[in-house]
């Protein structure tokens, strides 16, 4: 969770920064087309108003129509009609270039030539017009571009700031996502090792079992035999168990087995291992021991039983073989000779330790 908040809040930032830069450069881009629409559109009535003014005053005033006329007068209107908010307004209205009053005065000329006034003429209008107009195209075209300059600046500026962002959001999901896999890779590690401990474990003593003995003793049996040193094994059991469970029932069955282990693990040294081979079998693996040695470990485990609470009350023996390992012996090998040697201990009665011994050739 900690993680997860910890990433969230950068992701949450990051997103709608990226998404508001994305639309803004989406509007930038809509207002480059617009104004290069607006350009095109004026820049196409300033030059039919040339064009017409030209037309109109090459001929006549008995050869020149009413719809030239009209048609002039729509282009100045359209002019007149440009609005405050685009770009091209001040330049179309500005005082020193006085377009619109010229075209005005321009118009009403070719319609009444009478009007026109003495130092005036009609091509001296159309002249005047020309130059205003071309003009006004130069500082339309100068406005358009200082505009159009500012605007793709603005614009490279949010493309920069969206990769800028991206890239930050990929390496922190990216950096986030690899912690991610690597905290669930070694979670998962952890859980196969429980479990694989939970299933070589025995729930009730919380020892491990015959598949864990076996490896066990392989590896001991190899180390005793490269270096030459003692290693015995010790088999216990509950001497009449099954008459304990019948009279006691099954859960105080299980308290005496669990308060056995837990006994015996307490007073075992570091080197041995302990494990529970089945039922009330028990088998203590035992490094750099010798025989006389285990057997003083048997003989202070059945003390201890006698002496505790939980188990004195039930009159409990444990019955003990012990075994040797010899050179050239394995672990199936020295269980066979162990669990006879605690089978003898049985015959000799309960409580009783017996030390295996080969039989003679």
């Amino acid at each position: 969770m900690k993680n997860n908040s910890s990433i969230g809040f950068p992701r949450l930032v990051i997103l709608p920064i990226i998404f508001i830069l994305t639309v803004s450069a989406i509007f930038l881009f809509h207002t480059i087309i617009v104004e290069q629409q607006r350009l095109n559109n004026v820049k196409q009535c300033l030059e039919d108003i040339r064009s017409d003014a030209y037309r109109i005053a090459g001929k006549n005033i008995t050869t020149r129509t009413s719809y030239e006329a009209e048609r002039l007068s729509n282009l100045i209107k359209k002019l007149k009609d440009i609005k405050k908010d685009n770009s091209f307004y001040t330049v179309i209205n500005a005082n020193n270039q006085n377009l619109i009053n010229l075209a005005e005065n321009f118009l009403k000329a070719s319609i009444n030539p009478q009007d026109i006034q003495p130092e005036q003429s009609i091509l001296y209008l159309t002249n005047s017009l020309d130059e205003v107009i071309i003009n006004t195209l130069v500082n339309i075209d100068k406005e358009y571009k200082a505009s159009l300059r500012d605007t793709i600046k603005m614009e490279y500026s949010i493309i920069i700031l969206i990769c800028i962002f991206i890239v930050l959001q990929y390496f922190i999901a990216d950096a986030y996502m690899k912690r991610r896999l690597i905290q669930q890779e070694l979670e998962h590690q952890e859980s196969e090792s429980i479990i694989k401990k939970l299933s070589e474990r025995d729930t009730l003593t919380n020892l491990p079992g015959r598949k864990k003995f076996y490896e066990e003793a392989d590896r001991e049996i190899a180390t005793a035999t490269r270096y030459s040193s003692d290693l015995v094994l010790i088999k216990m059991d509950i001497h009449d168990f099954k008459g304990i469970n019948q009279k006691y029932g099954q859960k105080a069955g299980d308290k005496i087995l669990a308060r056995f282990a837990r006994m015996v693990r307490k007073n075992l040294r570091r080197p041995d291992s302990f494990f529970r081979v089945g039922g009330d079998k028990f088998v203590i693996l035992a490094p750099h021991t010798s025989s006389e040695n285990a057997e003083k470990l048997a003989d202070k485990i059945n003390q201890l039983v006698k002496k505790d609470k939980t188990t004195s009350s039930i009159s409990l023996k444990i019955n003990t073989g012990i075994a040797s390992c010899v050179k050239g012996c394995s672990s199936e090998t020295l269980m066979k000779e162990v669990s006879s040697a605690l089978k003898s201990s049985k015959i000799r009665g309960a409580g009783k330790v017996a030390v295996y011994e080969k039989p003679a050739d």
